[in-house]
């Protein structure tokens, strides 16, 4: 507030000094603290008549500075300190709301996933994806357990729809290694097995699954690979006995279909074959004759009997 001062008053001049400040000025701090400049306006106006009676007036502005004492600077950032704390305090005392720890999930079905997180207050996004955990069991989650969250809070579950799977590629009529490479290309392992075939010794004649089924990526297909027709001579063997015969057979890769016969030849003696010579594939079946023995002939020799009868005399005298 400005106050008046009156410096002269006569017939021809009047000044007047107004003092403007800010506020009441500070007290002065204790020896040795710093000051810090407080500005102060002082304001002389002096005041002529003329002598034509016309009023004139000059106004003098000037601003002079004083300084404030390091103390109430000092309160003053204390008090924003504090004030600016209080107001952060407030902030998070009204945001904070209950918060809770993910379990864990993973292994779980995700029934019993669900089922666990719904205990804890916890909502769940369910994703499955190929995975080669067992069908229906969660295999990932998110967030991690162990996790502070809000109540309420959404926790996303990776299950396992099973083992990736595609259809699997033809291999038969492929060489051996061709059919190999497509294969494992495909995603698949490989099981060889080498069978007796007519095909080409070395090609895929078969396969297992067969070609376009749908199989779990990383299964096995099992693939027979030909080694030839397996052909073997047919030995002769009549004339001799059944047990030689049928030993002759077997180390031939064949195998004896005795049949017992009536034949003069000794019991016992193959007496016929079927096929009698040529080429059969091994494991295929050789008919023997094997004679049962010559037949035993009784012959019976009747003598006939011949009575003779005597005449008697009946006659009376």
């Amino acid at each position: 507030m400005a106050d008046d001062e009156l410096i002269r008053d006569d017939e021809e001049t009047i000044e007047v000094v107004r003092d403007r400040r800010p506020g009441v000025p500070p007290p002065d701090g204790p020896f040795g603290a710093p000051d810090v400049e407080q500005a102060v306006e002082v304001e002389s106006e002096t005041v002529r008549r003329r002598a034509d009676g016309t009023i004139e007036r000059d106004t003098v502005r000037e601003e002079r500075r004083r300084r404030m004492s390091g103390d109430r600077i000092a309160l003053l950032v204390v008090l924003l300190a504090l004030l600016a704390a209080a107001a952060i305090g407030a902030w998070w005392y009204f945001t904070q709301s209950d918060t809770t720890t993910v379990p864990t999930v993973e292994g779980l079905t995700l029934d019993r996933a669900v089922m666990r997180l719904e205990e804890e207050n916890l909502k769940s996004d369910i994703v499955t994806q190929p995975n080669d955990a067992a069908q229906g069991t969660v295999f990932r989650q998110d967030p991690t357990p162990g996790t502070e969250v809000d109540d309420g809070s959404t926790v996303q579950l990776l299950v396992s729809g099973g083992p990736k799977s595609g259809p699997v590629p033809n291999a038969v009529g492929l060489p051996e290694s061709q059919a190999r490479d497509r294969l494992v290309a495909a995603g698949f392992q490989v099981e060889t097995r080498r069978v007796f075939s007519q095909g080409e010794p070395g090609t895929v004649v078969a396969q297992d699954p067969a070609a376009g089924a749908d199989a779990a990526d990383g299964s096995t297909v099992t693939i027979n690979v030909s080694k030839g027709s397996a052909q073997v001579d047919v030995p002769n063997v009549v004339g001799m006995s059944r047990a030689e015969a049928e030993t002759e057979l077997e180390s031939a890769k064949l195998v004896a279909n005795a049949v017992v016969v009536p034949s003069d030849q000794p019991e016992g003696t193959v007496v016929a074959q079927n096929p009698t010579g040529g080429q059969l594939r091994q494991g295929e079946t050789v008919r023997i004759n094997v004679s049962q023995g010559p037949s035993t002939t009784t012959t019976t020799t009747t003598t006939p009997t011949t009575t003779q009868t005597t005449p008697t005399d009946t006659t009376t005298p």
